[in-house]
């Protein structure tokens, strides 16, 4: 039951995109304490209270957005976008949900994520390798940007030499998996899914090498062509494999290193203290998510606090809000690394059978990019202001972090 005043109005406030988008963190924290959701001013319901996102991640009234109808109404065509967001199990209810994301959550198990951890900081450190000697570094080209596209080759089992080429189609199609991003970009949203799901096609149709078997893609490949996916479905799974593992962890590790430095956390002692890591990704995944909001499709109406949600709404549950709610943590808008109220599964992450199933891939990369900057740079300090990451719901971007030593 919610802890806010319940009041006599029914309707949602009704807000601007361009509100929202201005000063994301004060907006939320305004509105929260003045409704559990509202409704954006081109329809969409924003839910905004903890107790109300992590209600609806499990509530059978709401359920993914359906990627053809996603399609449809964010106005795209037919071809390689269009059909990326159909098929893909970001985007999928049952019955095609469970079989399109079963061979990856295999590839994503916590053993499989763990063996990976000395990779991790081998690619970190050759990545540092390259500007250490420089006494300063725009972190997010040289190191955040370049590193998850490096770690997901190698899940794979694709050449290095491929990552810089195909992060390039991810940043160029991800913001379509976002509700807020402009018309316009969908150009660029489909060069980027054209190129991205061509790439995905050759390596499931090409013949891998015995270290690229090792790596894992064949084992992939198998668990793909021997499944109920069609090859369009296969290809679409790889395809959001590479982007799921890219995007979203690029502004996390400027996020977390930012956070770090802004808020005076004992950055030397990262290095050799994995716990004290581990507690500093949590709170900035929590502070600052590099995801701002969950998708989902309103089947029926829902009522929040004496508010209703009509039914057939495209309904967003934001993490960011829901990860400052006063009634969930104490004093949520500091920065903690010790917070004792961290919880087990954070909606940072999502919920349900959607839940982020690279969560435990983005918390190891985090903490061993951590951990090998901090080793390299026990001195390291920021260069003017810290970045603030661009936008309040999906996939945020983040700005330049420039550090120096």
């Amino acid at each position: 039951m919610s802890q806010y005043p319940i009041p006599q109005a029914s309707s949602l406030p009704v807000v601007s995109h361009a509100e929202l988008d201005a000063n994301p963190h004060e907006a939320l924290r305004r509105w929260r304490a003045a409704a559990p959701a509202i409704e954006r001013d081109d329809g969409v319901c924003i839910v905004l209270r903890a107790d109300g996102v992590e209600d609806l991640l499990f509530d059978p009234r709401t359920q993914q957005l359906d990627g053809a109808t996603y399609a449809a109404i964010r106005g795209v065509p037919q071809g390689a976008l269009h059909d990326l967001l159909s098929t893909s199990m970001l985007l999928s209810n049952a019955p095609r949900h469970k079989p399109r994301r079963a061979p990856m959550s295999r590839m994503m198990s916590a053993r499989a994520i763990d063996a990976l951890r000395p990779l991790i900081r081998s690619l970190a450190e050759s990545l540092i390798d390259e500007f250490e000697n420089d006494g300063q570094v725009e972190l997010v080209s040289r190191f955040a940007a370049p590193l998850p596209p490096l770690v997901i080759s190698h899940v794979l089992g694709a050449p290095a030499k491929d990552a810089p080429e195909f992060s390039r189609w991810v940043y160029q199609v991800s913001p379509a998996f976002s509700a807020a991003s402009p018309a316009q970009d969908i150009p660029r949203m489909i060069e980027g899914a054209e190129n991205l799901t061509r790439y995905a096609e050759a390596l499931l149709d090409g013949e891998p090498s015995a270290a690229q078997a090792g790596a894992g893609l064949s084992g992939l490949v198998e668990s793909l062509s021997a499944g109920e996916l069609s090859p369009a479905e296969a290809k679409a799974q790889l395809a959001t494999v590479i982007l799921g593992g890219s995007d979203t962890t690029r502004t996390a590790i400027a996020s977390v290193v930012a956070l770090t430095l802004a808020h005076g956390c004992p950055w030397s002692l990262f290095a050799s203290d994995s716990q004290l890591s581990a507690s500093a990704v949590s709170e900035a995944l929590r502070y600052d998510p590099p995801v701002g909001s969950v998708p989902r499709f309103s089947l029926a109406d829902i009522v929040l606090d004496g508010f209703t949600i009509p039914a057939g709404r495209m309904v967003s549950l934001s993490t960011l809000s829901a990860l400052r709610d006063p009634h969930r943590f104490n004093d949520p808008d500091r920065f903690d690394i010790h917070r004792a109220d961290q919880p087990r599964w954070p909606v940072a992450f999502g919920g349900g059978v959607h839940r982020c199933l690279g969560e435990a891939l983005a918390r190891a990369e985090l903490e061993e990019c951590l951990m090998a900057l901090s080793r390299r740079f026990p001195t390291m300090r920021l260069i003017g202001p810290p970045p603030k990451l661009r936008g309040y719901a999906g996939i945020r971007g983040v700005d330049e972090l420039h550090l120096a030593w």
